[in-house]
C-alpha cells in the first residue's frame, strides 16, 4: 500500500475511533454502578452497560493500533519536535516537558484528589448516588443473576403467591430461570420482576426463615441485603439523608466511637481511618451502636 494512502487511513481511522471513544469514555463517566446498571437494565441508545465497556475495549485497541502506526508513519516529524534549534536531538524539549508535566499533574492530582480534580471525581460520584433513588438498587449484589426459586427463598417470598403474582401479570417464567433471563423474555426489567414478586413476601409473623441474628444488641438482618451494594461509595451526608437524621447526628453517633468524619466524607474512607467495614459505619451511623 502506498504510503500517503496508509497514512490517511490511519488518520481517519484515528479519527473514527477517538470519537467513540470520546463518546462511550463520557457514558463511563455517567453510568450508573454496575449493581443498579444491570438491575434496572439502563441502557442509551439501545445500549447496556456491559455493551458500551467492550465496544469502549476493543475500539480502544484499534486506536492503539492506529496510535503505534501513526507514530511510525510521522517518525521523522516527530523527531523533529523533540529537536532543538540547530537539530541535535533533546530528549526533553520545552514543549515534550510541558506535555508530560501536564501529563503528571492530571494523573497525581486525581489520585490525591485536589482540587479542581477532587471536586470533579466527586461530583460524578454524587451523581451516581442518584441513580439508586431514580432507578432503584437491587435487595443485593447480582440479584439478577439468581434464579427464580433461589430468590424467592432468599427474599422470603410464599412460592406459590409468587406464581399467581406472576401469572396475573402475563410473565413467562421457568423456576429455574433467572431473574435476567426471564425480564428479558418479557421486555421487563428484573427490578419490574421484583415488584411484581413482592406481593408474595411472607407476612413476619410467619417464623418461616425468620432471622434472628444480633450482634450487640443489633438486629443483623435488616442488614444482611444491603451487603455489595456499594454502601462504601456513599458520603455520610448522603446516607444520614437516606435514614431521615441529620448531618450533625450522623457525625455525632460515630464521634462517640472514637471515629472522626465530615458530611462528605465516604464511608469507605471513614471506615478505612477507624479499621472497620463500610456496613459497620453505616450501622453506627443507624443505630448509634458499634457491631
Amino acid at each position: 500500500m502506498n504510503k500517503n494512502v496508509l497514512r490517511k487511513a490511519v488518520s481517519m481511522t484515528s479519527t473514527f475511533s477517538f470519537l467513540y471513544l470520546a463518546f462511550t469514555g463520557i457514558i463511563m463517566y455517567i453510568v450508573p454502578p454496575g449493581r443498579i446498571a444491570y438491575w434496572a437494565d439502563w441502557r442509551i441508545f439501545g445500549l447496556n452497560k456491559e455493551m458500551f465497556t467492550e465496544t469502549h475495549t476493543t475500539i480502544s485497541m484499534l486506536f492503539l493500533v492506529c496510535m503505534v502506526l501513526h507514530i511510525w508513519l510521522n517518525w521523522k516529524p516527530i523527531m523533529n519536535y523533540m529537536s532543538n534549534r540547530s537539530g541535535k536531538f533533546v530528549l526533553f524539549t520545552k514543549e515534550t516537558l510541558f506535555g508530560f508535566v501536564l501529563s503528571v499533574i492530571f494523573i497525581v492530582g486525581t489520585l490525591m484528589m485536589v482540587p479542581p480534580f477532587g471536586n470533579i471525581v466527586n461530583a460524578i460520584n454524587d451523581y451516581k448516588e442518584d441513580y439508586e433513588y431514580t432507578l432503584g438498587n437491587p435487595p443485593y449484589s447480582h440479584a439478577e443473576l439468581t434464579n427464580l426459586t433461589a430468590f424467592i427463598a432468599r427474599m422470603n417470598f410464599d412460592t406459590e403467591l409468587a406464581k399467581v403474582a406472576l401469572d396475573k401479570a402475563n410473565i413467562k417464567y421457568d423456576m429455574m430461570d433467572t431473574l435476567k433471563t426471564i425480564s428479558r423474555n418479557n421486555n421487563k426489567r428484573p427490578a419490574d420482576i421484583f415488584e411484581i414478586l413482592k406481593s408474595s413476601k411472607i407476612k413476619k409473623s410467619t417464623p418461616v426463615k425468620e432471622v434472628t441474628a444480633t450482634s450487640d444488641g443489633i438486629d443483623m438482618s435488616k442488614y444482611e441485603s444491603m451487603m455489595g451494594t456499594g454502601m462504601g461509595k456513599k458520603s455520610v451526608e448522603r446516607i444520614a439523608e437516606s435514614l431521615n437524621i441529620s448531618v450533625d447526628t450522623a457525625i455525632e453517633r460515630l464521634k462517640k466511637h472514637g471515629i472522626e468524619a465530615t458530611a462528605k466524607d465516604k464511608l469507605k474512607d471513614v471506615g478505612g481511618v477507624a479499621g472497620i467495614v463500610p456496613m459497620d459505619v453505616y450501622i453506627i451511623i443507624d443505630t448509634g451502636l458499634k457491631p
